[in-house]
């Protein structure tokens, strides 16, 4: 019981860290709630964290940015596309797209 005990004491605080973490990493690379990843790593446990890395994260470039800072890593301007938003379930989609790739409407 004891052990169980000072497992507890370590490890909670230390995947709440972890969660927090994610929840950081989520404003920057991810353009879903921030504060709702961090809930679903800390509840969701070692499958919430790997659901966040594979499915939670945009792909490069596609995350929200900070203002004042550009896109790549040697400072030069990136290259954005244009979007539209869905009318249906308002994603941002590519201007040159027909149809949502979330809902199937017509853009």
């Amino acid at each position: 019981m004891v052990d169980l005990v000072a497992l507890s004491v370590v490890a909670l605080p230390l995947w709440f860290v972890v969660s927090v973490w994610a929840g950081i990493d989520a404003t920057r690379h991810s353009s879903h709630n921030a504060f709702l990843w961090g809930l679903s790593v800390f509840v969701g446990g070692i499958l919430g964290l790997a659901l966040y890395l594979n499915l939670g994260r945009d792909e490069p470039g596609v995350g929200r940015r900070v203002s004042g800072h550009s896109g790549s890593p040697n400072g030069a301007p990136s290259v954005r596309t244009e979007t539209v938003t869905c009318p249906n379930c308002h994603s941002l989609e590519e201007a040159d797209r027909d149809t949502c790739r979330f809902c199937g409407e017509s853009l």
